[in-house]
């Protein structure tokens, strides 16, 4: 057996650092169920504020070993179904959006959390096809975080907030019992 190879501190800085990537399911769902939305040919794009466990970069109890997040950096999270193709194509894809997301920061917005969704025929793009579609959409994918951070982290649970909480009056049903229809 080879001994393991010791890492250089050159391929530490074009790494893509634990404190970078989007590793838990809840938050892969948290950003899948409230996240704005960007789509191109073959990319879903998903961007939402992150929480704030991972803002402040808590995570589980082994705060030495957990990841320290870059302050103002974009997190990203990636998924690839078996309709991209097979494990070698969607791991070469993903391995393409991990380098356009280290080697072109710019097309990336700041303090976002980022999941993207890979569609049919990714697996057949190169890197410069990766980054012409990440082009096209900049604009878009700006405003989208945008949104998603003027928007606060989304509610918790599918439902919408109380009418009080929006600054509506109370439905009927959210007077409460103390006045029954009929009485």
């Amino acid at each position: 057996m080879a001994p393991a190879r010791p890492r250089s501190s050159a391929s530490s800085s074009s790494s893509f650092p634990r404190g970078r990537r989007i590793r838990k399911r809840a938050d892969f769902v948290r950003i899948q169920n409230g996240g704005q939305r960007v789509t191109t040919r073959h990319l879903l794009i998903l961007v939402a504020a992150p929480n704030d466990a991972a803002a402040r970069g808590a995570g589980s109890g082994r705060a030495p070993l957990a990841p320290e997040p870059v302050p103002g950096a974009p997190r990203l999270g990636l998924v690839a179904s078996r309709k991209v193709g097979g494990a070698v194509v969607r791991n070469r894809a993903k391995r393409l959006l991990r380098e356009a997301f280290r080697r072109f920061p710019e097309l990336f917005p700041e303090r976002v959390d980022i999941v993207v969704i890979l569609r049919t025929g990714a697996g057949a793009l190169g890197l410069d096809d990766v980054l012409a579609e990440l082009r096209s959409v900049v604009p878009v994918l700006r405003r989208r975080a945008r949104e998603a951070l003027a928007g606060g982290p989304p509610a918790a649970g599918r439902g919408a907030p109380p009418a009080a909480a929006r600054g509506a009056p109370p439905a009927a049903d959210e007077r409460g019992a103390e006045d029954p229809p009929g009485r």
